[in-house]
């Protein structure tokens, strides 16, 4: 028993001088402005971050062109945070109509980057995520709840990424009051909106008969004859 009592004595007390050795070593780098201990604390916002890393894990993003909306990111996410829904388009490929991301809830984890067989799921280096910053206004929105579950088609996203880029002074009031109706200044949740919106009537309508054809051609061009390669063709002179 004394034996034991001795060597947890002895344990704590190494560990308490490893410690205090790897303080003191970073506090001397530190102060030598040298080192890989040269990052100090900064009081934030008044001291924003100069330097970020390029491994580090800022705000998630999707190029909607690329997605395919496969779901592997949304089965990966362990907080349930994607929204999303696709259409066939003339080419008969899924596009991402709808691709919301919840950053209230995002972990910022990685796990859906890292599961995205197109690579259009990343994470960025931007210290702050915030729908007032020019770079990421285009695609962040604070929403409150009954907003998340409206249904935007293609010109809506368009207009609802332009109306919200414009100083909120210089929209007429029908503008105005369409904005507000869409994203709230208060909003609970912060949701990257990625989707490319949802086809028109007309735009669906388009979509089908394209792809309509295409399909019709490609069946055509199956059922023509082809030349049997062991007939001999007829010269002529």
């Amino acid at each position: 028993m004394i034996l034991v009592w001795i060597n947890d004595i002895y344990e704590g007390v190494t560990t308490f001088v490893t410690g205090m050795r790897t303080t003191a070593h970073y506090f001397v780098e530190n102060l030598r402005d040298r080192g890989g201990a040269t990052a100090v604390t900064r009081e934030y916002p008044e001291q924003p971050a100069e330097v970020v890393g390029e491994r580090s894990r800022g705000h998630l993003v999707n190029d909607a062109d690329r997605c395919i909306v496969c779901h592997a990111c949304d089965k990966a996410c362990p907080v349930d945070c994607f929204t999303m829904d696709g259409e066939r388009d003339a080419n008969n490929k899924l596009r991402a109509s709808r691709f919301d991301i919840d950053l209230s809830k995002c972990i910022y984890c990685g796990l859906c980057v890292r599961v995205c067989p197109t690579d259009s799921l990343s994470m960025t280096t931007s210290f702050e995520v915030d729908p007032h910053q020019a770079e990421l206004g285009r695609f962040l929105f604070r929403r409150s709840t009954p907003q998340l579950d409206q249904r935007l088609d293609a010109p809506e996203i368009e207009r609802l990424r332009a109306l919200a880029n414009t100083p909120r002074e210089a929209l007429s009031t029908v503008d105005r009051d369409w904005l507000d109706a869409r994203i709230d200044p208060m909003g609970r949740h912060l949701i990257g909106v990625f989707g490319l919106g949802y086809f028109t009537p007309e735009q669906k309508a388009a979509a089908d008969a394209e792809r309509e054809a295409k399909k019709k051609a490609k069946a055509a061009q199956k059922s023509e004859p082809r030349p049997d390669p062991g007939e001999k063709q007829e010269q002529k002179p």
